[in-house]
């Protein structure tokens, strides 16, 4: 029996490679020949950073990951601005992404990077496949009023935004075509590749920190062009985590107004991966890098040295456990010889620190060994 012939979403096609071919011939076409004004310019960044922030810190970590809470008017700012991404209603948005989280890498992933960039880029939004149903993965979303009335008006509540909204600067303004050229078709465009580059690039480019058991990766770069997003490698595992970049100084638009919309009030139960954990993560991959050099290395050094960086990793794995443990029991439980838990836990992270000091410098050391000469 021959195999069914996957059917093109002619529709996406025409409308994914139309904007763009319009903004990559327009946009330099307009600037030449109009210069840049005040209108399009502020449309096109307020409605960029706007839908922006709705796909990241709401279709992407609220809806999808549930990584925190938000009252109903953010979460409602996020329906109406996220639409304007044209990337789908946010019941069809979040079914892809925890398949692709559910299954990543493999080939019911929709945006399998194992098949190529052109198609975890884009292509695949170009094929209609055989995917589940959105209510199998998504009917805790269906419960809420507001996500099933985005879900019925997505397509003119998206329009408005991204086409209505610049139009309406434009009559205002008296430059309708900058403003629907500038701030309508090249926001648009901008706004599908910075969230195609999650789903490619980031699975390409940059350090895999925490984990190696899926394509996924750390980028600062990718950082900046997915919008935040491209701290992957962390993400994939910790989804739960409503941080991206979990460094302070770590470029993340959405980390950093989640936060402040807690310090007023409009987000909750912001969740977070505990850092014993996220150490624990990044240390192994360390251990096994450092092992995988060891092997390298000059046959009598590696005598020497070996022992060494595996007690170094052991003593950095009891403390790090032993916190853990700690911090998931209840206070009044932890306490030991009648010694205060956060006594307790005080000596447990001066053991981490102490351990953790102990582990870098036995990594440098590893770094300085000479390898053995290859044929």
């Amino acid at each position: 029996m021959s195999e069914t012939k996957p059917r093109l979403n002619v529709v996406s096609i025409i409308f994914l490679l139309g904007t763009l071919l319009v903004a990559l011939v327009g946009t330099p076409w307009y600037i030449l020949t109009h210069g840049l004004g005040l209108p399009e310019t502020l449309t096109f960044v307020t409605i960029w950073l706007a839908v922006g922030l709705s796909i990241t810190g709401g279709y992407h970590r609220l809806f999808s990951h549930k990584t925190y809470q938000a009252a109903w008017p953010v979460r409602l700012f996020y329906l109406i601005f996220g639409a304007g991404a044209l990337e789908n209603s946010v019941l069809a948005w979040c079914a892809d992404h925890r398949i692709h989280h559910a299954h990543v890498d493999e080939e019911r992933d929709p945006y399998n990077i194992t098949k190529g960039f052109w198609w975890a880029h884009m292509l695949w939004i170009f094929v209609e496949g055989d995917r589940p149903p959105a209510g199998t993965v998504v009917r805790d979303l269906e419960e809420d009023p507001l996500v099933a009335w985005q879900a019925r008006w997505y397509i003119p509540l998206g329009l408005f935004v991204s086409f209505g909204i610049p139009l309406i600067v434009g009559l205002a303004t008296g430059n309708v075509l900058g403003c629907l050229l500038i701030g309508g078709v090249l926001r648009v465009v901008v706004s599908h590749h910075s969230t195609f580059f999650i789903n490619s690039l980031c699975h390409m480019i940059g350090k895999q920190t925490y984990s190696r058991e899926h394509s996924a990766r750390d980028s600062a770069v990718m950082a900046v062009l997915a919008f935040g997003e491209g701290y992957h490698n962390y993400h994939h595992s910790f989804p739960f985590d409503y941080r991206n970049g979990v460094k302070a100084w770590h470029f993340d638009p959405a980390k950093w107004i989640i936060y402040v919309l807690s310090k007023v009030g409009l987000a909750t139960d912001l969740r977070r991966a505990p850092e014993a954990a996220v150490l624990k993560a990044k240390v192994e991959l360390q251990f096994a890098a450092a092992r995988e050099r060891m092997q390298k290395a000059v046959a009598h050094l590696r005598e020497v040295h070996e022992p060494r960086l595996q007690e170094a990793y052991e003593r950095l794995q009891t403390a790090l456990h032993e916190l853990t443990t700690l911090q998931r029991r209840p206070a009044k439980k932890a306490e030991d010889n009648h010694v205060p838990f956060e006594a307790r836990l005080g000596q447990c992270y001066h053991a981490v620190e102490k351990a953790l000091d102990e582990w870098k410098q036995t990594l440098r050391q590893m770094n300085r060994l000479p390898l053995a000469a290859t044929a």
